[in-house]
């Protein structure tokens, strides 16, 4: 039968958004509608207004022949293009994650140019119902979405491919949670109070029965009626795979292999890092490092990046700092403290020639306890390498930068230490063992991106008052310097953050600065 469609709705600019939507994604909306883009939102509208305020993804159907157009506007409006892990990624899918600057708050995109669906990991099913859905396009919340007889069409076969034979079991038994779960449920109920069971029939028969029409109207019955009758559902099931076999993009063999390789790459057990569902950005893994004065405001301006971020992106952070001590530079450290009171006790009864043998034995622990600092580091720096290669956003707190200079002054931000902790007492073994110190160090490759959080020295004594106000100007004065090192050094993308406005407007500056090297 010949598939006869309404003509689209003119989508006029400026059209009226819920309360909360992101006024980022509402300028988007508007410029998409403006420049005659056909799209709609095609699915989970009943949580329309908390998608548009960026509480939940917005599903979007976007006329093929323009998604070249799409993804132009979508860019210019600052949103990134991110990749899902293994398991997440079909043929006509994109993901765009959007920030909005001043609020810092995002909005996630997932981006169709065909209607694939069905089994989770797998969406083995194409409904070649695109045109029908852009063709009948109404506007709820302010943004286009389709007739209420096609998306509930769509809804009940994604319902009923997603029913699985332990949903039989739990349905009939009436235990835990519905194979059907009940927020799909509340959908179906409330895309049926905006058309009839009839009309959905008819709807469908327009498009050819490209979803057969019958099998639809007896699941929209069932769940009015018993929506856990497993075996009824289970028989509904099998009767749409076999009518929506010419629908299939691959095998049911093919399909299952698929299905059951991705159950095992999320599995809980036998793996050093545990499964992450979330994105990576489509350009590849970045590092980025925070350095500055004590009171600069890092760890915490880290700890909300990660949140932030962290949203749908893979973010891993890594301290590079002195005040997370391994197993063995805790002991390395008792050690030199006994030594220490032993070398005082010892010089005030015994004398120096006593005493001398213990100053060594302490420098020696020192200089051990410093070497284990700097390897430590230098572990957390090679893990965050091969998270930035496999996609990952790495996030530094405190950064070695050695690779700029080795002058004292910069040392204070996280460098070498025995040279400058023993001074003129440096022995031979202790020297090798600085050497040693100085070759870990040098190994840090500069971050893509350093942030330097610009503190003054006023500022950071309000914040820091149980430290040496002369410290803290000395750190300010080096991370100035080591700014300006970076910048000359043309190797590393320096961003400059006043760190003495409130953590708030800092973070919100930040934020954009970073989305922008993203």
């Amino acid at each position: 039968m010949a598939i006869q469609m309404r003509q689209p709705k003119v989508v006029e600019r400026g059209r009226s958004y819920p309360a909360g939507t992101i006024p980022a994604l509402a300028a988007l909306l508007d410029e998409l509608a403006a420049e005659g883009i056909r799209f709609c939102l095609w699915k989970s509208n009943l949580h329309l207004a908390e998608a548009l305020a960026g509480l939940t993804d917005l599903d979007l159907l976007v006329q093929r022949d323009q998604v070249h157009r799409f993804r132009e506007i979508v860019l210019r409006h600052g949103a990134k293009p991110i990749v899902p892990p293994p398991g997440g990624r079909y043929p006509g899918l994109e993901h765009f994650l959007g920030l909005d600057a001043p609020t810092g708050r995002q909005f996630h995109l997932h981006v169709h140019d065909r209607l694939v669906l069905g089994q989770r990991y797998v969406k083995n099913h194409h409904l070649p119902l695109e045109s029908a859905f852009l063709d009948s396009v109404r506007v709820l919340e302010g943004v286009p979405v389709p007739r209420p007889e096609l998306e509930l069409a769509v809804l009940a076969v994604r319902a009923l491919l997603k029913y699985r034979a332990r949903d039989v079991v739990k349905d009939a038994l009436g235990i835990r949670s519905p194979g059907i779960p009940s927020e799909m449920q509340a959908e179906i109920r409330w895309l049926i109070e905006q058309t009839t069971v009839a009309q959905v029939r008819a709807t469908l028969r327009e498009t050819g029965e490209i979803v057969p029409a019958g099998i639809v109207c007896d699941l929209l019955e069932t769940v009015e009626r018993d929506p856990r009758s497993g075996y009824t559902l289970f028989r509904l099931r099998g009767r749409l795979t076999r009518a929506m076999r010419r629908w299939e993009r691959r095998g049911r063999l093919r399909a299952r292999v698929k299905y059951l390789r991705f159950l095992w790459l999320r599995r809980r057990r036998f793996r050093l890092r545990p499964f992450d569902p979330r994105m990576t950005p489509a350009n590849g893994g970045r590092t980025i490092a925070l350095v500055g004065a004590d009171g600069s405001g890092k760890s915490t301006l880290v700890e909300a990046l990660v949140g932030r971020l962290g949203w749908k992106l893979q973010v891993r952070s890594y301290y590079m700092g002195s005040k997370a001590p391994s197993r063995v530079r805790q002991w390395l450290y008792v050690a030199f403290r006994a030594l220490r009171r032993g070398h005082r006790s010892a010089s005030g009864r015994i004398g120096t020639a006593v005493a001398r043998p213990i100053a060594a034995a302490r420098d020696g622990m020192l200089a051990l306890h410093y070497l284990s600092i700097g390897r430590d580091r230098a572990r957390r720096y090679r893990e965050a390498e091969e998270d930035a290669r496999a996609g990952r956003v790495v996030i530094f707190d405190r950064y070695p930068l050695e690779t700029l200079s080795n002058e004292p002054l910069y040392r204070l931000l996280d460098g070498p230490q025995i040279a400058d902790a023993l001074g003129d007492s440096i022995g031979p073994i202790t020297s090798l063992l600085a050497r040693r110190e100085e070759r870990i160090y040098r190994r840090f490759r500069l971050p893509d991106s350093m942030v330097v959080l610009q503190v003054s020295p006023e500022v950071s004594v309000l914040r820091k008052p149980d430290h040496l106000p002369d410290m803290l100007a000395a750190k300010s004065r080096a991370t100035l310097d080591v700014a300006t090192l970076a910048e000359a050094n043309g190797e590393v993308d320096v961003i400059r953050i006043d760190a003495d406005r409130p953590l708030d407007e800092v973070l919100l500056d930040l934020e954009a600065r970073l989305w922008d090297v993203l």
